[in-house]
């Protein structure tokens, strides 16, 4: 077995792969006071109600956009498990090109969803749209090449954001509202945020589609809050939704590099 650790700025999500095949995944919120035995004592329970014990795990991948959480789960595997973690450097074998100007600066979790992309849809222009605490579209063409992309805040993100800083705004829960125009200030701030993503999804793919001149690139959404998105909403048809996307994409850079 193998254990892929996804640390996002939120949570860290867990997968435990046999061969190609996730078997189940974890979450664990991320704690950057937390230390190496700290981590192990949550993640020990959640395996042990799954019957995996720490000698059944062969190897394990570290992704993360947190360096601080990075070191302490590193140090937790080493320490617990016995092996060495692969972390994702300048230098990890991938199966796409990388572009970006500086590539250090393309996030663990970007090139992962970008390798499981590859995989999956060879030949095709992607647009791999991840939803979570960040929105990130990223761009890969028919040839591999990961192209860029698109950063913008979540939907907690841009809440979080008009509730911290006006006076008067009150917090909401994050729905639909029946109508576009609402009729109460919690009924237009949710159509604000809910139909502000859809709209942002619409357009960005749309324009993204038409810079790199691929009116048929295939869209796939990923991301802890990939769920709040309904697809009959999107423009885009033939939406692959897959929420475990990432952790498939860690497993894959992980086999290309196991020695």
């Amino acid at each position: 077995m193998v254990i892929v650790f996804d640390i996002g700025n939120t949570n860290i999500t867990i997968g435990v792969f046999t061969g190609a095949q996730l078997l189940f995944d974890l979450r664990l919120r991320t704690d950057i006071g937390y230390t190496e035995d700290q981590y192990f004592a949550s993640l020990k329970a959640l395996l042990k109600h799954r019957e995996i014990e720490t000698d059944d795990i062969e190897g394990g991948i570290i992704g993360s956009v947190v360096p601080a959480v990075t070191r302490a789960i590193e140090l937790m595997f080493r320490k617990y498990f016995g092996k060495e973690a692969l972390l994702l450097t300048p230098k990890t074998k991938l199966n796409i090109k990388n572009l970006y100007k500086n590539v250090s600066e393309v996030g663990d979790d970007r090139l992962a969803n970008a390798a499981a992309g590859r995989l999956f849809f060879p030949g095709k222009d992607l647009i791999i749209i991840d939803y979570g605490t960040a929105v990130t579209f990223d761009v890969i063409d028919k040839k591999g090449r990961y192209l860029g992309g698109v950063i913008q805040p979540g939907l907690y993100l841009s809440l979080k954001a008009l509730f911290s800083n006006t006076a008067k705004l009150p917090q909401v829960e994050l729905k639909f509202p029946e109508k576009i125009i609402g009729d109460t200030t919690e009924k237009s701030i949710q159509s604000g945020i809910m139909n502000g993503a859809v709209s942002g999804i619409n357009s960005f793919v749309r324009l993204i589609k038409k810079e790199i001149k691929a009116p048929k690139a295939q869209v796939i959404l990923t991301g802890g809050d990939a769920e709040t998105i309904p697809l009959s909403m999107l423009e885009a048809k033939n939406v692959h939704v897959d929420r475990d996307f990432t952790l498939k994409g860690f497993k894959i850079i992980y086999d290309m590099n196991a020695k």
